[in-house]
């Protein structure tokens, strides 16, 4: 109220009303000819509006909406009024509290000034977009603002004014390539707002290219290890692709998904795995993850996955680009990189999976990527040495392995749970990768893995020793069972050829009198035995649910596992137990002797149906049986793992561990096989078996009517174009001949034959698929032991010839040895004449011929040097010779002796090739990390220098808001000081007695001096 009492007052001591002051302005600014007068009402209402929102509002919006259409030009007068309207239509927070709270602020009176603004007759929203475009800061920042305030008021009915507008929606994207920051991140914000829900504004801005301003924005602030800005124009460019075809496809159109993998990049660090599948850490490098590092990448790998989702038309194109550009092996890198966190590891480890998911180019690619891990030397614990392991070996190490110190379980869970994701896309509709998984399936008891470290184990190994040392390993984390039961599942699942090597894998030394346990039954007994020891429920049921798994269409391991008695008592004794057994348990060892019992086919199963049957209807009770199942599909655990199994719950970190308790392969088995369980469990056991759902057990069969005549089961099969003619003999026998016939026109009662012709057809089927499948075997074997063969002898014929011509060569050059040896001797006894020859001449000398003789010395001991020089020089050479021969001999030598263990040593040979290259490799990438260590401390100083500019622009912008607020003041205050004048010259009109102030002096001086 000061402000009125000093300025408001005109006369007498009565201060002037707030409503009345807003009034008075709000007509001066409407009426006034001069830009003066209106922008020092305009300033007035300005200083007013936050204090007096609503009073100032309902008085003046009509007017400076009509100012703002009239005098656009003047960008003092802009600024006022855009300032003005800021304040009516911004929210106020209620009590003080802050907007960023998360809660959505609610003022009544700001979203009744921005309807007001929206529906103006005029359409000012076009005049908001035109002054986009003004290159003045103010008035650009102000509009910005402006045109946030109304949207977070009112943002359907602003996009529509938007759409309208034909250049309104470039305008904002303009924004993104100004080059003055602020302006810069008001329009980010704005345009994350306005693309949210609205796919019309969505495409436009994207083909306004904003997809290079956005990436070229993240780029200059740093990549993903920048500030929040960056965050901004991740989430504006998740906006802009999500639930939006078009863009995608305009996105990976033009090159963006090129782009993505340079996002990923991080630490050096995350190039090399070290212990435990996890990278080694280097001492020089700062390896601290930011909070705001880790949103930036989380949103950059949430745009990676929203881009290749299940079931989208453009998945799989996607896909295939982000192969092509590499994407791939930076998502390795960030799932392995032990520092990060846990969420950012867990949604690299799903954005892998989710490129490699049902794209067998993607699949083969991953499975040839091999990780350098530092294992220590058994001989030397202090000595690593880097070991090459497949990618898939080191996932399959982070879903079950231990966990890092520094992460708890309960934390650690979500890594584990991707890890599993990941693996499950890999043997998604991947035959191949499944069997080769199954083919690392290995006996603990023959390397002895479960004492020896993780990184000494095969993938199937490690998943073997964590489900048989499930005590230890669930003292740790209880997840590290749960997903090893989870992954054993996965490699089994539909794949008879991966459960038949499976059931192979026998415990027990042999050599010691022990008998063989199928694993099958090993696993059965551990589960029986966390049962019974009251480990954690979880454990039961991830062994149990396994079992299931393997069991399912596959009678061979049906047979073994009822080898052992101990396995159905203990089925009978937790279904029919009535306190103290979990519920869930109980149900699931229910449905497993349902499926026991269903799928009893093999003729040398130890149990055969008939002795299953009286257990179920009379010792357990079909109905109690149906109940126990019942209540499990009831159960809220079951229901959970049927919404993550179906995306009804967030399945972006596996589910919340407090509340799995089954997995998706049991959920998926358990809805598939529900209702033939209901029917198998109350057939009898012959009637079980001419149940149509069996047909495809039975040799793949085709054919089946079931209906049922007096002299058949029902579901026996009807017979097509062999038609076999039976006849009772008196004895009560039948005789059948079988002869080939045309088709004949028989109800289907009359196309039956009887159950025990058919069995016997049956068993003499199976008989001759097996023994076709042993002789496929065979002759398999054979060809690949002759190819073995025959590429032995080429390796041998190869050497051999080498070595002839090796052994050629060398005759060539004794032959020249020999030539070479022949001159020397006949230069030496050249020598030896002359020198017989100079001895008789010094015993009897010439007196006449001595210059001669002195000469022909000179000249015959010069060419006894040359000689000597020549020879040693051949003698040299020869030997020379002779020793590389000897060496290229016994190279060929050693070349046969290879050529002839070639089977045996090749892959030792190429482990020390690959361990050879990857030494180099390592060393290359020390160089580049010494380089990327310069470069950083150069960019550390550089980024400081750029703090301190930015220190001083601040301080720049803060002069410049006093200088502007100091304009404002003075400008009121002349405004005052002018009406105060006129009151003063209104008073002497009226014969008041006022003495003039000594602006009005000088003011007369003037005037008498113009007269």
């Amino acid at each position: 109220m000061d402000f009125f009492k000093r300025y408001g007052a005109i006369g007498g001591s009565q201060p002037q009303s707030p409503t009345e002051t807003i009034q008075r302005m709000a007509d001066r600014a409407e009426t006034s000819t001069l830009l003066e007068d209106k922008r020092a009402a305009v300033l007035g209402l300005k200083g007013l509006s936050r204090e007096y929102k609503k009073d100032v509002g309902e008085v003046a919006l009509d007017t400076l909406l009509k100012v703002l259409k009239e005098d656009s030009e003047d960008h003092n007068l802009l600024k006022a009024i855009l300032e003005t309207l800021n304040n009516l239509c911004a929210r106020d927070s209620p009590g003080g509290a802050s907007p960023e709270t998360g809660a959505t602020l609610v003022d009544p009176v700001a979203d009744k000034f921005s309807q007001a603004i929206l529906h103006d007759s005029d359409d000012v929203i076009s005049i908001f977009l035109g002054l986009l475009g003004d290159a003045d800061f103010y008035v650009r920042y102000y509009t910005v603002q402006l045109l946030s305030a109304l949207h977070m008021c009112a943002g359907e009915e602003l996009q529509q004014r938007v759409l309208v507008s034909p250049t309104g929606v470039g305008r904002l994207v303009d924004l993104l390539s100004d080059q003055r920051d602020i302006i810069r991140n008001e329009g980010i914000q704005l345009l994350i707002a306005m693309t949210r829900s609205n796919a019309d504004i969505q495409k436009i801005v994207a083909f306004e290219n904003a997809f290079d301003y956005l990436l070229g924005i993240v780029d200059e602030e740093g990549g993903v290890r920048g500030n929040i800005i960056v965050q901004d124009c991740l989430q504006l460019l998740h906006n802009l692709l999500n639930y939006n075809v078009s863009n995608q496809n305009f996105f990976r159109e033009t090159s963006g998904i090129q782009r993505l993998p340079s996002l990923l990049v991080t630490d050096p660090s995350q190039t090399a795995a070290g212990r435990s599948g996890h990278p080694m850490p280097d001492a020089d490098e700062d390896l601290e993850w930011t909070s705001q590092h880790a949103l930036n990448m989380l949103v950059v790998l949430d745009i990676i996955r929203m881009l290749i989702q299940p079931g989208n038309t453009n998945t799989q194109s996607n896909q295939t680009a982000m192969q092509q550009c590499g994407i791939i092996p930076p998502l390795l890198q960030l799932a392995l990189a032990y520092e990060a966190p846990s969420t950012v590891r867990s949604q690299a480890l799903y954005a892998i999976g989710d490129v490699i998911r049902a794209h067998q180019a993607n699949q083969s690619l991953f499975q040839r990527i091999l990780i350098t891990t530092a294992v220590e030397d058994d001989s030397d614990p202090s000595n690593q040495r880097a070991i090459p392991e497949p990618a898939i070996v080191i996932v399959i190490r982070l879903a079950v392995g231990k966990h890092p110190t520094t992460v708890s379980a309960n934390e650690y869970y979500i890594v584990r749970a991707a890890a599993t994701h990941l693996v499950q896309a890999y043997v998604g509709g991947n035959a191949d990768a499944q069997l080769a998984l199954a083919a690392t399936l290995t006996p603990p008891g023959d390397i002895g893995t479960i004492t020896e470290p993780e990184q000494h184990q095969s993938a199937g190994s490690l998943i073997v020793s964590v489900l048989l040392d499930w005590r230890e390993a669930s003292k740790e984390d209880v997840w590290r069972v749960w997903y090893a039961a989870l992954l054993l599942s996965t490699i089994l699942r539909d794949h008879n050829e991966c459960k038949e090597q499976a059931l192979k894998i026998t415990l027990g030394d042999v050599s010691k009198g022990e008998e063989p346990f199928p694993l099958i039954n090993e696993i059965m007994s551990q589960a029986r035995q966390a049962t019974q020891h009251g480990a954690d429920v979880r454990v039961s049921i991830a062994m149990l649910t396994l079992i299931s798994v393997w069991l399912v269409n596959f009678p061979k391991g049906v047979s073994v596992f009822l080898d052992e008695s101990a396995n159905v008592s203990f089925i009978v004794e937790q279904i029919s137990g009535s306190t103290g057994i979990n519920a869930l348990v109980q149900g699931v060892t229910a449905f497993m002797l349902g499926l026991v019992y269903q799928f009893d086919i093999d003729p040398e199963s130890p149990m055969s149906r008939e002795s299953l049957y009286p257990i179920i209807s009379k010792r357990v009770g079909a109905d109690q049986l149906l109940i126990r199942v019942q209540r499990l599909r009831d159960s809220k655990e079951f229901q959970y793992a049927v919404g993550l199994a179906a995306g009804t719950y967030s399945s972006a970190y596996g589910g919340t561990p407090a509340e799995v308790y089954f997995d998706s392969v049991f959920a998926d088995l358990f809805k598939m096989h529900y209702e033939s369980f209901r029917a198998a469990v109350r057939l009898g056991p012959n009637e079980a078996m001419a149940n149509p759902n069996y047909a495809y057990l039975h040799g793949g069969m085709a054919g089946y009517a079931g209906s049922a005549t007096s002299g058949s089961a029902p579901g026996t099969p009807r017979m097509g174009a062999t038609a076999i003619s039976r006849a009772a003999s008196p004895s009560g026998g039948v005789v059948g001949s079988v002869h080939e016939s045309a088709p004949i026109n028989r109800t289907p009662a009359e196309q039956t034959v009887a159950k025990s012709e058919f069995d016997a057809l049956h068993a003499k089927f199976v008989e001759q698929a097996s023994q076709i499948a042993e002789l496929k075997h065979e002759l398999e074997t054979s060809a690949s032991q002759a190819q073995a063969t025959l590429d032995m002898a080429k390796s041998a014929s190869d050497a051999g010839a080498s070595l002839d011509q090796e052994r050629q060569q060398r005759a060539l050059v004794e032959a020249e040895r020999d030539e070479q040896a022949k001159e020397i001797a006949r230069l030496r006894a050249q020598l030896d004449d002359a020198q017989k020859q100079l001895v008789a001449r010094q015993e009897n000398p010439q007196p006449t011929s001595d210059v001669s003789d002195v000469a022909r010395i000179a000249e015959l001991e010069q060419q006894l040097s040359v000689l000597k020089l020549e020879g040693s020089q051949h003698e040299a050479n020869w030997q020379s010779q002779r020793d590389e021969l000897q060496k290229k001999l016994a190279n060929a030598e050693k070349q046969v002796v290879k050529a002839a263990a070639a089977g045996r040593n090749t892959n030792k040979k190429k482990e020390q090739q690959q361990a050879t290259e990857l030494v180099t490799l390592e060393n290359d990438v020390k160089a580049k990390d010494e380089q990327i260590a310069k470069l950083t401390a150069q960019v550390a100083e550089l980024s400081e220098k750029a703090k301190q500019l930015d220190l001083v622009d601040e301080l720049k912008e803060r002069l410049a808001g006093l200088e502007k607020e100091q304009e404002d003041l003075l400008v009121y205050l002349a405004d005052q000081e002018q009406q105060a004048k006129d009151n003063r010259a209104k008073l002497r009109g009226y014969g008041e007695a006022i003495s003039p102030s000594d602006d009005e002096g000088e003011d007369e001086d003037d005037e008498d001096d113009e007269e």
